[in-house]
Protein backbone atom coordinates (compact mmCIF):
# COMPACT_ATOMS: atom_id res chain seq x y z
CA UNK A 1 0.00 0.00 0.00
CA UNK A 2 1.59 3.28 -1.29
CA UNK A 3 0.10 6.93 -0.65
CA UNK A 4 2.59 9.50 0.10
CA UNK A 5 5.26 9.26 1.45
CA UNK A 6 4.34 11.43 5.06
CA UNK A 7 1.35 9.21 4.95
CA UNK A 8 3.16 6.26 5.08
CA UNK A 9 3.66 6.68 8.85
CA UNK A 10 0.66 7.10 8.94
CA UNK A 11 -0.56 3.82 7.70
CA UNK A 12 1.49 2.23 9.85
CA UNK A 13 -0.15 2.98 12.83
CA UNK A 14 -4.13 2.77 11.47
CA UNK A 15 -5.78 0.74 9.68
CA UNK A 16 -7.76 3.09 6.85
CA UNK A 17 -9.85 0.48 4.03
CA UNK A 18 -12.30 0.28 6.74
CA UNK A 19 -13.23 3.76 6.73
CA UNK A 20 -12.77 4.35 3.04
CA UNK A 21 -15.02 1.12 2.35
CA UNK A 22 -17.89 3.32 4.20
CA UNK A 23 -16.91 6.75 2.06
CA UNK A 24 -15.64 8.25 4.80
CA UNK A 25 -12.78 10.90 4.62
CA UNK A 26 -9.58 10.75 7.04
CA UNK A 27 -8.01 13.26 8.56
CA UNK A 28 -4.78 12.89 10.69
CA UNK A 29 -3.02 16.26 12.61
CA UNK A 30 0.68 15.37 14.19
CA UNK A 31 2.40 17.92 16.86
CA UNK A 32 5.80 16.61 16.35
CA UNK A 33 8.58 17.76 18.68
CA UNK A 34 12.25 15.95 19.40
CA UNK A 35 14.97 16.02 22.02
CA UNK A 36 17.94 15.18 22.79
CA UNK A 37 19.40 14.82 26.78
CA UNK A 38 22.17 16.55 27.61
CA UNK A 39 22.62 15.87 30.85
CA UNK A 40 20.77 14.77 33.77
CA UNK A 41 18.20 17.51 34.37
CA UNK A 42 18.59 19.40 30.71
CA UNK A 43 17.54 19.05 26.91
CA UNK A 44 17.90 20.80 23.52
CA UNK A 45 15.07 20.60 21.40
CA UNK A 46 16.11 19.40 17.59
CA UNK A 47 13.02 20.81 15.83
CA UNK A 48 9.46 19.81 15.13
CA UNK A 49 6.39 20.51 13.08
CA UNK A 50 2.83 20.52 12.83
CA UNK A 51 1.25 18.18 9.95
CA UNK A 52 -2.15 17.72 8.98
CA UNK A 53 -2.90 15.40 6.39
CA UNK A 54 -6.00 14.80 4.84
CA UNK A 55 -7.37 11.20 2.61
CA UNK A 56 -9.95 10.78 1.14
CA UNK A 57 -10.06 7.92 -1.40
CA UNK A 58 -7.30 4.92 -1.56
CA UNK A 59 -5.40 3.08 -4.43
CA UNK A 60 -4.09 -0.76 -2.99
CA UNK A 61 -0.32 -0.92 -4.60
CA UNK A 62 0.35 -4.37 -5.71
CA UNK A 63 4.04 -5.76 -4.82
CA UNK A 64 4.83 -6.03 -8.04
CA UNK A 65 4.11 -2.19 -8.14
CA UNK A 66 4.62 0.10 -11.49
CA UNK A 67 6.15 0.34 -14.18
CA UNK A 68 9.65 1.73 -13.56
CA UNK A 69 10.34 5.40 -14.95
CA UNK A 70 10.97 5.54 -18.81
CA UNK A 71 8.84 2.49 -19.46
CA UNK A 72 4.85 3.52 -18.94
CA UNK A 73 4.04 0.76 -21.00
CA UNK A 74 1.04 -1.31 -20.76
CA UNK A 75 1.92 -4.92 -19.25
CA UNK A 76 -1.06 -8.18 -19.41
CA UNK A 77 -1.23 -10.56 -16.56
CA UNK A 78 2.31 -12.32 -15.96
CA UNK A 79 3.71 -15.15 -13.37
CA UNK A 80 6.12 -12.06 -12.20
CA UNK A 81 2.75 -9.54 -11.40
CA UNK A 82 -0.45 -11.77 -11.90
CA UNK A 83 -3.21 -8.93 -11.64
CA UNK A 84 -1.06 -7.41 -14.43
CA UNK A 85 -0.79 -3.41 -15.38
CA UNK A 86 -4.67 -2.71 -14.04
CA UNK A 87 -4.65 1.80 -13.86
CA UNK A 88 -3.08 4.46 -15.54
CA UNK A 89 -2.67 7.77 -13.95
CA UNK A 90 -3.94 10.62 -15.22
CA UNK A 91 -2.76 12.97 -13.42
CA UNK A 92 -1.11 13.03 -9.71
CA UNK A 93 1.44 11.39 -7.53
CA UNK A 94 0.25 7.97 -6.43
CA UNK A 95 3.09 6.40 -5.03
CA UNK A 96 4.33 9.51 -2.76
CA UNK A 97 8.11 9.98 -4.09
CA UNK A 98 6.85 13.62 -5.32
CA UNK A 99 7.41 12.89 -9.13
CA UNK A 100 4.16 13.30 -11.29
CA UNK A 101 2.94 9.88 -12.43
CA UNK A 102 0.82 11.29 -15.08
CA UNK A 103 1.35 8.39 -18.49
CA UNK A 104 2.72 5.75 -16.19
CA UNK A 105 0.90 2.15 -15.33
CA UNK A 106 0.62 0.55 -12.00
CA UNK A 107 -0.56 -2.63 -10.39
CA UNK A 108 -3.83 -1.66 -8.71
CA UNK A 109 -5.79 -4.12 -6.72
CA UNK A 110 -8.30 -2.26 -5.28
CA UNK A 111 -9.82 1.21 -5.10
CA UNK A 112 -11.66 3.91 -3.22
CA UNK A 113 -12.93 6.39 -5.00
CA UNK A 114 -13.05 10.27 -3.14
CA UNK A 115 -16.71 10.62 -1.78
CA UNK A 116 -16.66 13.99 0.41
CA UNK A 117 -13.64 15.99 -0.64
CA UNK A 118 -12.98 17.68 -3.67
CA UNK A 119 -9.34 16.95 -4.82
CA UNK A 120 -6.89 19.85 -6.39
CA UNK A 121 -8.75 23.03 -4.81
CA UNK A 122 -5.77 24.01 -1.82
CA UNK A 123 -6.86 27.44 -2.13
CA UNK A 124 -10.56 26.30 -0.77
CA UNK A 125 -8.48 24.82 2.30
CA UNK A 126 -7.85 26.64 5.52
CA UNK A 127 -7.87 26.06 9.50
CA UNK A 128 -10.79 27.38 9.80
CA UNK A 129 -10.90 27.49 14.28
CA UNK A 130 -8.21 26.63 16.74
CA UNK A 131 -7.61 26.80 20.30
CA UNK A 132 -6.68 30.68 21.95
CA UNK A 133 -2.71 30.73 20.80
CA UNK A 134 -0.49 32.90 18.49
CA UNK A 135 -0.79 30.27 15.25
CA UNK A 136 -2.61 33.07 12.80
CA UNK A 137 -6.17 32.76 11.53
CA UNK A 138 -7.67 31.95 9.27
CA UNK A 139 -5.02 30.20 7.41
CA UNK A 140 -2.29 29.42 10.35
CA UNK A 141 0.27 29.86 8.15
CA UNK A 142 -0.16 26.45 6.25
CA UNK A 143 1.64 25.13 3.17
CA UNK A 144 -1.11 23.45 2.13
CA UNK A 145 0.45 20.86 -0.21
CA UNK A 146 -2.04 19.08 -3.44
CA UNK A 147 -0.72 15.48 -3.70
CA UNK A 148 -4.20 14.34 -5.27
CA UNK A 149 -4.27 11.43 -8.08
CA UNK A 150 -6.64 10.74 -11.09
CA UNK A 151 -6.36 7.34 -12.09
CA UNK A 152 -8.11 5.14 -14.52
CA UNK A 153 -8.94 1.69 -13.68
CA UNK A 154 -9.55 -1.65 -14.29
CA UNK A 155 -7.26 -2.06 -17.77
CA UNK A 156 -7.19 -5.89 -17.10
CA UNK A 157 -11.10 -7.00 -16.42
CA UNK A 158 -12.65 -4.40 -17.87
CA UNK A 159 -10.09 -2.46 -20.64
CA UNK A 160 -13.14 -1.23 -23.10
CA UNK A 161 -14.90 1.08 -19.93
CA UNK A 162 -12.19 2.45 -18.35
CA UNK A 163 -13.93 4.69 -15.35
CA UNK A 164 -11.79 7.36 -13.69
CA UNK A 165 -11.17 7.58 -10.01
CA UNK A 166 -10.46 10.79 -8.15
CA UNK A 167 -8.57 10.41 -4.73
CA UNK A 168 -7.79 13.15 -2.36
CA UNK A 169 -4.95 14.25 -0.45
CA UNK A 170 -4.46 16.98 0.99
CA UNK A 171 -1.12 17.97 3.20
CA UNK A 172 0.58 20.88 5.08
CA UNK A 173 3.57 20.76 7.53
CA UNK A 174 4.56 23.61 9.37
CA UNK A 175 8.28 23.50 10.01
CA UNK A 176 9.28 24.51 13.56
CA UNK A 177 13.95 24.90 13.56
CA UNK A 178 16.19 23.88 16.38
CA UNK A 179 15.79 27.24 17.55
CA UNK A 180 12.17 27.79 17.86
CA UNK A 181 10.58 25.79 20.26
CA UNK A 182 9.00 28.90 22.10
CA UNK A 183 7.37 29.76 18.82
CA UNK A 184 5.96 25.80 18.35
CA UNK A 185 4.47 25.92 22.36
CA UNK A 186 3.14 29.25 22.01
CA UNK A 187 1.70 28.45 18.46
CA UNK A 188 0.51 24.60 18.78
CA UNK A 189 -1.44 24.32 22.05
CA UNK A 190 -4.24 21.59 23.06
CA UNK A 191 -7.57 21.68 22.10
CA UNK A 192 -9.74 21.61 19.21
CA UNK A 193 -8.77 22.32 15.88
CA UNK A 194 -11.23 22.70 12.82
CA UNK A 195 -10.50 22.51 9.00
CA UNK A 196 -12.35 23.09 6.04
CA UNK A 197 -12.08 21.86 2.98
CA UNK A 198 -13.61 22.25 -0.64
CA UNK A 199 -16.65 19.59 -0.77
CA UNK A 200 -16.60 17.27 -3.41
CA UNK A 201 -18.16 18.77 -6.87
CA UNK A 202 -16.99 22.99 -5.71
CA UNK A 203 -14.69 24.78 -6.81
CA UNK A 204 -13.93 28.39 -6.60
CA UNK A 205 -16.78 29.54 -8.08
CA UNK A 206 -19.18 27.11 -6.56
CA UNK A 207 -17.43 26.57 -3.09
CA UNK A 208 -18.86 24.43 -0.79
CA UNK A 209 -17.39 23.00 2.90
CA UNK A 210 -16.51 19.83 4.37
CA UNK A 211 -15.41 20.76 8.02
CA UNK A 212 -13.46 18.03 9.62
CA UNK A 213 -12.71 18.71 13.88
CA UNK A 214 -9.41 17.08 15.32
CA UNK A 215 -8.62 16.92 19.33
CA UNK A 216 -5.42 17.43 20.29
CA UNK A 217 -4.63 16.62 24.02
CA UNK A 218 -1.63 17.58 26.02
CA UNK A 219 1.88 15.73 24.88
CA UNK A 220 4.33 14.19 27.44
CA UNK A 221 7.02 16.64 26.72
CA UNK A 222 11.22 17.01 27.54
CA UNK A 223 12.19 17.65 31.35
CA UNK A 224 12.32 20.56 32.88
CA UNK A 225 9.05 21.03 30.12
CA UNK A 226 7.46 24.13 29.14
CA UNK A 227 6.65 25.05 32.72
CA UNK A 228 10.58 24.52 34.34
CA UNK A 229 10.55 23.53 37.57
CA UNK A 230 7.49 24.73 38.86
CA UNK A 231 4.22 22.79 39.27
CA UNK A 232 2.24 26.17 39.28
CA UNK A 233 3.61 27.06 35.66
CA UNK A 234 2.05 26.56 32.02
CA UNK A 235 2.09 23.48 30.67
CA UNK A 236 3.08 20.00 31.60
CA UNK A 237 3.54 19.68 35.39
CA UNK A 238 6.59 18.43 36.85
CA UNK A 239 7.20 14.75 37.10
CA UNK A 240 5.40 14.30 33.77
CA UNK A 241 7.99 15.74 32.07
CA UNK A 242 10.62 13.10 29.88
CA UNK A 243 13.87 12.56 31.65
CA UNK A 244 15.97 9.65 31.80
CA UNK A 245 17.25 9.49 35.20
CA UNK A 246 20.25 7.23 35.42
CA UNK A 247 21.90 10.32 36.39
CA UNK A 248 25.43 8.92 38.14
CA UNK A 249 26.14 7.39 34.57
CA UNK A 250 26.53 11.16 32.57
CA UNK A 251 29.79 12.38 31.63
CA UNK A 252 28.93 16.19 29.90
CA UNK A 253 26.15 15.36 27.03
CA UNK A 254 26.01 12.28 26.73
CA UNK A 255 25.85 9.05 29.49
CA UNK A 256 28.27 5.61 29.28
CA UNK A 257 28.06 2.34 29.79
CA UNK A 258 29.99 -0.78 29.46
CA UNK A 259 28.44 -3.48 26.91
CA UNK A 260 29.34 -6.29 28.48
CA UNK A 261 27.16 -5.19 31.98
CA UNK A 262 23.62 -6.09 31.83
CA UNK A 263 22.54 -2.22 32.25
CA UNK A 264 18.99 -1.02 32.80
CA UNK A 265 18.18 2.63 31.77
CA UNK A 266 15.50 4.28 33.72
CA UNK A 267 13.10 7.07 32.60
CA UNK A 268 10.51 9.39 34.36
CA UNK A 269 7.37 10.85 32.15
CA UNK A 270 4.90 7.98 31.07
CA UNK A 271 2.20 7.92 33.54
CA UNK A 272 -1.49 7.80 33.22
CA UNK A 273 -1.91 11.72 32.75
CA UNK A 274 0.32 11.41 29.85
CA UNK A 275 -0.27 7.77 28.09
CA UNK A 276 -4.10 7.13 27.29
CA UNK A 277 -5.69 4.54 25.70
CA UNK A 278 -4.33 3.74 21.85
CA UNK A 279 -0.66 5.29 22.91
CA UNK A 280 2.07 3.31 22.38
CA UNK A 281 6.29 3.74 23.15
CA UNK A 282 9.14 2.62 20.79
CA UNK A 283 12.68 2.27 21.73
CA UNK A 284 15.82 1.61 19.83
CA UNK A 285 19.78 2.52 19.46
CA UNK A 286 20.86 3.80 16.50
CA UNK A 287 24.46 4.44 14.99
CA UNK A 288 25.40 8.25 15.64
CA UNK A 289 27.14 8.53 12.59
CA UNK A 290 24.29 7.13 10.17
CA UNK A 291 21.01 7.35 11.94
CA UNK A 292 20.94 3.89 11.62
CA UNK A 293 18.79 1.05 13.60
CA UNK A 294 21.71 -1.18 15.27
CA UNK A 295 19.31 -2.28 18.16
CA UNK A 296 17.14 -4.45 18.22
CA UNK A 297 18.99 -6.50 16.42
CA UNK A 298 17.86 -7.96 13.17
CA UNK A 299 19.53 -10.62 10.18
CA UNK A 300 21.26 -9.37 7.73
CA UNK A 301 19.78 -7.71 4.99
CA UNK A 302 16.35 -7.80 6.74
CA UNK A 303 14.59 -4.33 8.02
CA UNK A 304 15.34 -2.78 11.02
CA UNK A 305 12.53 -1.43 13.37
CA UNK A 306 12.36 0.10 16.49
CA UNK A 307 11.03 -2.24 19.15
CA UNK A 308 7.64 -1.93 20.55
CA UNK A 309 7.75 -1.72 24.52
CA UNK A 310 4.82 0.57 25.67
CA UNK A 311 0.75 0.25 24.51
CA UNK A 312 -2.37 -0.72 26.15
CA UNK A 313 -1.76 -4.50 26.45
CA UNK A 314 1.68 -4.48 27.20
CA UNK A 315 1.45 -1.20 29.95
CA UNK A 316 3.86 1.91 30.50
CA UNK A 317 7.19 1.51 30.41
CA UNK A 318 9.61 3.18 33.11
CA UNK A 319 12.58 0.82 32.07
CA UNK A 320 14.61 -0.82 29.42
CA UNK A 321 17.08 -3.60 29.95
CA UNK A 322 19.87 -3.85 28.22
CA UNK A 323 21.67 -7.09 27.68
CA UNK A 324 25.16 -7.96 27.29
CA UNK A 325 26.73 -8.61 23.78
CA UNK A 326 24.88 -6.40 21.81
CA UNK A 327 27.59 -3.51 21.37
CA UNK A 328 31.45 -3.47 21.70
CA UNK A 329 33.66 -1.21 23.58
CA UNK A 330 34.33 1.89 22.11
CA UNK A 331 31.04 2.04 19.83
CA UNK A 332 29.00 5.69 19.78
CA UNK A 333 25.75 5.17 19.91
CA UNK A 334 22.10 7.11 20.08
CA UNK A 335 19.47 5.71 22.06
CA UNK A 336 16.28 6.67 21.01
CA UNK A 337 12.25 6.64 22.27
CA UNK A 338 9.59 7.30 19.92
CA UNK A 339 6.30 8.37 21.85
CA UNK A 340 3.09 7.73 19.35
CA UNK A 341 -0.31 9.02 19.85
CA UNK A 342 -3.35 7.63 18.20
CA UNK A 343 -6.25 9.15 19.29
CA UNK A 344 -9.67 9.11 17.10
CA UNK A 345 -12.17 11.23 17.01
CA UNK A 346 -15.08 10.49 14.34
CA UNK A 347 -13.06 11.04 11.18
CA UNK A 348 -9.95 12.47 12.58
CA UNK A 349 -7.26 11.18 14.29
CA UNK A 350 -4.99 12.63 16.70
CA UNK A 351 -1.25 11.25 16.04
CA UNK A 352 0.84 13.36 17.67
CA UNK A 353 4.55 12.26 18.62
CA UNK A 354 8.07 13.52 20.23
CA UNK A 355 11.32 11.86 20.22
CA UNK A 356 13.34 11.29 22.98
CA UNK A 357 17.30 10.77 22.26
CA UNK A 358 20.44 10.76 24.22
CA UNK A 359 24.11 9.62 23.51
CA UNK A 360 25.82 6.64 24.83
CA UNK A 361 29.34 5.77 24.84
CA UNK A 362 30.06 2.17 25.33
CA UNK A 363 32.95 2.21 27.21
CA UNK A 364 35.19 0.06 29.56
CA UNK A 365 34.89 -0.37 33.13
CA UNK A 366 36.22 -2.75 35.76
CA UNK A 367 33.22 -4.40 35.99
CA UNK A 368 33.29 -5.64 32.21
CA UNK A 369 36.95 -6.42 32.14
CA UNK A 370 36.19 -8.84 35.23
CA UNK A 371 33.71 -10.69 33.50
CA UNK A 372 36.17 -11.44 30.18
CA UNK A 373 39.20 -11.94 31.96
CA UNK A 374 39.25 -13.75 35.10
CA UNK A 375 38.63 -17.85 34.91
CA UNK A 376 35.00 -18.62 35.76
CA UNK A 377 35.79 -20.38 38.84
CA UNK A 378 37.89 -17.64 40.67
CA UNK A 379 36.61 -17.11 43.99
CA UNK A 380 34.25 -13.88 43.89
CA UNK A 381 36.87 -11.92 46.59
CA UNK A 382 40.09 -12.54 44.64
CA UNK A 383 38.81 -10.54 41.68
CA UNK A 384 37.65 -7.28 43.77
CA UNK A 385 39.13 -4.04 42.63
CA UNK A 386 40.90 -3.90 45.49
CA UNK A 387 42.63 -7.77 45.85
CA UNK A 388 45.90 -8.55 44.12
CA UNK A 389 45.46 -11.61 42.45
CA UNK A 390 48.33 -12.82 41.01
CA UNK A 391 50.40 -11.46 43.91
CA UNK A 392 52.62 -9.24 42.24
CA UNK A 393 51.98 -6.43 45.04
CA UNK A 394 49.90 -4.36 42.73
CA UNK A 395 45.89 -4.29 43.05
CA UNK A 396 43.82 -5.35 39.98
CA UNK A 397 42.24 -2.41 39.86
CA UNK A 398 46.16 -1.06 39.23
CA UNK A 399 46.80 -3.80 36.92
CA UNK A 400 43.81 -2.64 34.69
CA UNK A 401 44.07 0.82 34.27
CA UNK A 402 47.90 0.32 33.95
CA UNK A 403 47.46 -2.06 30.97
CA UNK A 404 49.47 -5.11 32.84
CA UNK A 405 48.53 -8.87 32.71
CA UNK A 406 46.27 -9.18 36.07
CA UNK A 407 46.81 -13.05 35.85
CA UNK A 408 50.71 -12.98 35.75
CA UNK A 409 52.47 -12.09 38.41
CA UNK A 410 55.69 -11.59 36.38
CA UNK A 411 54.08 -8.41 34.12
CA UNK A 412 53.75 -5.70 36.89
CA UNK A 413 52.94 -2.03 36.19
CA UNK A 414 56.29 0.16 36.23
CA UNK A 415 55.58 3.73 36.30
CA UNK A 416 58.61 5.97 36.32
CA UNK A 417 59.60 9.57 35.88
CA UNK A 418 62.71 10.87 33.80
CA UNK A 419 64.92 13.72 33.88
CA UNK A 420 63.90 16.22 30.95
CA UNK A 421 65.78 19.19 29.59
CA UNK A 422 68.59 21.54 31.25
CA UNK A 423 66.73 22.28 33.90
CA UNK A 424 66.32 18.69 34.79
CA UNK A 425 62.47 18.87 35.54
CA UNK A 426 60.93 15.63 36.76
CA UNK A 427 58.40 14.53 34.31
CA UNK A 428 56.14 11.09 34.85
CA UNK A 429 53.70 9.61 31.91
CA UNK A 430 51.11 7.48 32.41
CA UNK A 431 49.06 5.89 29.76
CA UNK A 432 45.39 6.00 29.90
CA UNK A 433 43.61 2.37 29.33
CA UNK A 434 41.42 3.70 26.58
CA UNK A 435 37.60 3.81 26.60
CA UNK A 436 37.02 3.64 30.32
CA UNK A 437 35.71 7.25 30.17
CA UNK A 438 34.69 8.52 33.26
CA UNK A 439 34.79 5.31 35.13
CA UNK A 440 38.80 5.97 35.96
CA UNK A 441 40.63 8.94 37.06
CA UNK A 442 44.43 8.59 37.50
CA UNK A 443 46.69 10.79 40.05
CA UNK A 444 50.43 11.17 41.22
CA UNK A 445 51.19 11.78 44.55
CA UNK A 446 54.94 12.99 45.55
CA UNK A 447 56.86 12.90 48.54
CA UNK A 448 59.77 14.54 49.84
CA UNK A 449 60.56 11.97 53.13
CA UNK A 450 58.64 8.49 51.95
CA UNK A 451 56.15 9.41 54.81
CA UNK A 452 53.71 12.03 53.88
CA UNK A 453 52.24 12.03 50.22
CA UNK A 454 50.65 14.78 48.05
CA UNK A 455 48.65 14.64 45.75
CA UNK A 456 49.43 16.63 42.46
CA UNK A 457 46.68 19.47 41.99
CA UNK A 458 46.06 22.65 39.43
CA UNK A 459 47.22 24.94 42.44
CA UNK A 460 50.51 22.72 43.76
CA UNK A 461 53.59 25.00 43.65
CA UNK A 462 56.34 21.69 43.17
CA UNK A 463 53.92 19.80 40.27
CA UNK A 464 51.68 20.88 38.13
CA UNK A 465 49.65 18.87 35.53
CA UNK A 466 50.82 19.28 31.92
CA UNK A 467 48.41 16.25 30.37
CA UNK A 468 45.36 15.44 31.41
CA UNK A 469 43.58 13.84 28.41
CA UNK A 470 41.35 10.50 27.29
CA UNK A 471 45.05 8.83 25.97
CA UNK A 472 47.79 10.40 28.62
CA UNK A 473 47.95 12.04 32.33
CA UNK A 474 51.47 13.30 32.62
CA UNK A 475 53.16 15.66 35.40
CA UNK A 476 56.28 17.73 35.55
CA UNK A 477 58.11 19.14 38.64
CA UNK A 478 57.82 23.16 38.77
CA UNK A 479 61.70 23.07 40.13
CA UNK A 480 64.64 20.90 39.12
CA UNK A 481 66.09 17.83 40.34
CA UNK A 482 68.06 18.19 43.70
CA UNK A 483 65.72 20.67 44.97
CA UNK A 484 62.62 18.41 44.22
CA UNK A 485 63.22 14.71 44.74
CA UNK A 486 61.45 12.38 41.66
CA UNK A 487 59.51 10.32 44.14
CA UNK A 488 56.22 9.80 43.02
CA UNK A 489 53.63 6.92 43.04
CA UNK A 490 50.28 6.78 41.08
CA UNK A 491 46.97 6.29 42.24
CA UNK A 492 43.77 4.75 40.57
CA UNK A 493 40.43 5.80 41.69
CA UNK A 494 37.36 3.92 40.36
CA UNK A 495 34.47 5.82 40.01
CA UNK A 496 32.08 3.35 39.00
Amino acid sequence: MKIATHTAAVLGAFTLSAAFVHGQARTFLEDIKTFRQIGPNDSEYLGGSFDVTLIDGLAIILPCGAQPPGHPFYIPPSLGCAAGTTALVDRGDLDGDNLRDGGRYYSVGQIFTARQVEPFQTSLVELFSAPPSDLSRPQGGFNWRDNSVVLFFDLVTNPANLQGYEITRYLSSRPYLNTELRRHRKEIVPGTYTFKFPALGSDSQNPASFFVQVGHREMVEAYPGPGGTSVTSEGISVGNDFRVTNDDFWRGDRMEIDPRVVFTLEWEGFNQSTFVAGDRIFFSVKDRATGDIVYPPFPPFNQTFPQLIGSGQLGIPTFFELGPAFFDVGEERTAEIIFRRNNPSGNATDISSRTFTWDIDFIDTYAGYLLENFPASTDVGLTAAGEDFDGDGFTNLEEYALGTDVLDPADVPNPTPVLVGNAQQCVLSIPKRPFVGASLSYEVQYTTDLVTWITITDSDPNWFIEFDNEELYQVRSAVPFGEQPCLTRVQIVQNF
